[in-house]
């Protein structure tokens, strides 16, 4: 999937923007118990922020970002720093996320995409994806709010950023598509809570 097209599929105004941030800010609300998660090699712990989101729905897209990853300043060569951001789908058609590793330029006000990986919804299988090494303007949104994290880390709650606490990557991604899921009707979440996964139907 092509890294360019997606962020540009992410794009909105800011009041709208401002709106979005009312409905996701619930997932705040599910991170009680979700600290005390062990790392490992294979899935180590990381610092999640959400710190965009566009549309409702299905058309629901959340991106999230690991503080982790981050390149510390002090560290950053050139004034070049990277963050990993995960693109979290709700449409049940795409893949359950597109991560890119996503390279900023603060002095320049620039951004490009280092590598992508998609993860299937329900195999969770991981495969490469096609990017574009070329530095981008920030007339993206999804791109300017990933700038935005990077250079403006004093700003990031202004900015409506939500941090979302410190777990695995599959913790994360569970979080956020259980956030996204439709409502539930009261026979739906009755039927959870007796566990019944296939009730029959009344006569």
């Amino acid at each position: 999937m092509d890294n360019k097209f997606m962020f540009k599929e992410a794009r909105h105004s800011m009041p709208e923007f401002l709106k979005l941030n009312k409905y996701v800010i619930p997932i705040t609300l599910l991170l009680a118990a979700s600290t005390s998660a062990i790392a490992d090699k294979a899935n180590p712990i990381g610092d999640w922020w959400r710190v965009y989101s566009i549309g409702t729905g299905k058309n629901n897209i959340v991106f999230v970002a690991d503080l982790t990853s981050m390149t510390p300043r002090s560290q950053a060569a050139d004034g070049l720093q990277s963050v990993d951001v995960n693109q979290v789908f709700a449409d049940p058609s795409k893949p359950l996320a597109d991560v890119y590793s996503v390279e900023v330029q603060c002095s320049k006000h620039r951004a490009r995409f280092l590598k992508g990986t998609s993860i299937e919804r329900t195999s969770y299988a991981r495969r490469d994806l096609k990017v574009s090494n070329e530095w981008h303007t920030l007339d993206d949104e999804a791109l300017l709010y990933t700038f935005a994290f990077v250079c403006n880390p004093q700003d990031r709650v202004f900015n409506g950023m939500l941090s979302l606490g410190k777990f695995d990557q599959m913790k994360m991604l569970g979080i956020i598509t259980e956030v996204q899921a439709p409502p539930k009707s009261p026979m739906e979440e009755l039927d959870e809570m007796l566990n019944n996964k296939n009730p029959e139907k009344s006569r």
